[in-house]
């Protein structure tokens, strides 16, 4: 914690992590308001999530705080021990985010790895022995990580306090995870609400959350069990979610907190509609689709006038992945096989929700996505798909596939030369996209000069000198392109620095 303020409150917040004297629900107690409760939910003998930790307070952004709801749901108990200011700088859950696009400062580990030894019994809706790790008597910042859902924090909601350096929408948000899934239990059911907080960054002020995701982690690294564990830096995935670009407003504080039902305590303000709402947006119906095929009168030519019963003949192309009505955002559904993507390729009508790289129909924005599978020799078009694209989590299967939030390479302005540390970040993609199934990269320009021919040309150029810089460092895979010019600006502000946000490609890598 915060070495320089040393208020009841901090050594609260100490106690608190050290204790964990709040109940944990089990499933001899009774349902609190919405919740139900399950063994899957009871901590380290069923699911569990962890969080990684920094306890280096000097290194720490400033303005950031680690951070609880107390039982009301709406006090911010944040490891700072008092009010928040623009400066603090105290403890903090590994996390990033970033605003229009913009990369804010962030956190990285700094803990000492713990050796998993925490109660694995519970009695009376409490571990039988105090379980939380961190921080240790004496570690001072070098507190032991990782922090977990169902032992150091069970009692309310808890996250990530943060105050904002600029404005403009959230479009994205990750911390880092490690996941407990014993076998034959499903993972547990996590949620991420965002809210404004009051001026100190200690109550929450918003009514109900500025936005609410179902996090999804099927790519939280797994374990069936922690018993003798002692965990490494491999054991966490930076996990991303979404706040549909919520907008924030720079001075001000922000609270990322996590829940789920299970959970004792309070809900935070409009949780429980926010959470209801974020579920159904990833739950889709599957409708049975019915085929109507007529057969062409080619195929009787030759034939005498008769009258055939039991099997229907059909006569069709090829046979590419049949579209749910609804699916989910920021995920690929692979349209074909390879051996097919190499007669056939994926058009799209609507390039600002859906694109095509490779065999797969990339979902990239909300709304609804049409495209045209045509052959490439001449065009003719095969078969016309369409979809809903909503948010939501992506369940992974035989043909879709879960994609990471674009890596965001910036410009020179009127140039297509990539800036040094974009060229950096590009570099470091390599090894992922020489494994991947395709990459996808957009090209987008400023916006100053209005939507014109030669905006165009230049964001296509920015997307094909990533793609040149990617080939350069030995990426084999299917590299696609598409230019937007200035149709999917970041940021509408005339200030030169604002606008370097639009100067941009954004480079996607399908598994």
């Amino acid at each position: 914690m915060n070495r320089l303020n040393t208020s009841p409150m901090t050594s609260a917040f100490k106690r608190r992590l050290r204790t964990a004297v709040a109940t944990v629900v089990v499933l001899s107690i009774a349902p609190i308001a919405i919740h139900s409760a399950s063994a899957t939910e009871a901590g380290p003998n069923g699911a569990n999530v962890g969080f990684d930790f920094t306890w280096d307070d000097v290194a720490n952004p400033m303005g950031a705080s680690a951070s609880f709801l107390e039982t009301d749901g709406t006090t911010a108990n944040n490891c700072s021990g008092a009010g928040l200011t623009a400066n603090t700088k105290t403890c903090n859950f590994v996390f990033d985010y970033r605003i229009n696009g913009a990369l804010q400062a962030s956190t990285t580990h700094a803990a000492r790895w713990i050796t998993w030894t925490n109660p694995t019994s519970y009695t009376g809706g409490k571990p039988v022995a105090t379980g939380c790790s961190s921080p240790t008597s004496g570690a001072g910042n070098l507190g032991k990580a990782p922090l977990t859902l169902f032992d150091c924090f069970n009692s309310s909601a808890f996250g990530q306090v943060f105050n904002a350096k600029t404005s403009g929408p959230i479009t994205q948000a990750r911390f880092a995870l490690t996941c407990l899934t014993p076998s034959g239990t499903a993972p547990y059911e996590l949620y991420a609400l965002l809210y404004e907080l009051s001026a100190d960054g200690t109550t929450l002020v918003s009514p109900s959350p500025l936005g609410a995701t179902l996090v999804n982690l099927s790519k939280c690294p797994t374990s069936s069990t922690w018993k003798g564990k002692t965990f490494k830096s491999s054991d966490f995935a930076m996990t991303s979610m979404t706040f549909n670009n919520a907008s924030l407003t720079a001075g001000k504080f922000y609270g990322i907190y996590f829940t789920g039902n299970g959970v004792p305590g309070s809900l935070p303000p409009g949780a429980a509609s926010a959470m209801a709402a974020a579920k159904a947006a990833t739950t889709t119906t599957t409708v049975p689709k019915t085929t109507t095929t007529t057969t062409p009168w080619s195929a009787f030519k030759g034939e005498s006038n008769k009258t055939t019963t039991g099997a229907t003949t059909s006569v069709v192309n090829a046979a590419f992945t049949a579209l749910d009505s609804v699916s989910i955002n920021r995920s690929a559904i692979r349209m074909m096989t390879p051996d097919q993507a190499k007669k056939y390729v994926i058009n799209p009508l609507t390039p600002k929700v859906c694109l095509g790289a490779g065999r797969n129909l990339v979902l990239i924005h909300t709304g609804r996505c049409t495209a045209h599978i045509a052959v490439r020799r001449n065009g003719k078009v095969s078969s016309v798909v369409t979809t809903k694209v909503i948010s939501g989590t992506v369940t992974a299967n035989d043909t879709v596939v879960a994609i990471a939030e674009p890596t965001i390479a910036y410009f020179v302005g009127g140039d297509s030369r990539v800036k040094d540390s974009s060229r950096k970040d590009i570099f470091s993609l390599a090894p992922a996209a020489k494994t991947s199934d395709a990459v996808l990269i957009t090209g987008h320009s400023g916006n100053l000069a209005g939507e014109q021919a030669n905006l165009v040309s230049l964001s296509s150029k920015r997307a094909a000198s990533v793609r040149a810089l990617l080939r350069g460092k030995g990426v084999s895979k299917t590299i696609a392109i598409w230019s937007f010019g200035a149709s999917l600006p970041v940021t509408n502000s005339k200030s030169d620095k604002d606008q370097n946000l639009n100067r941009r490609a954004e480079i996607y890598i399908i598994p």
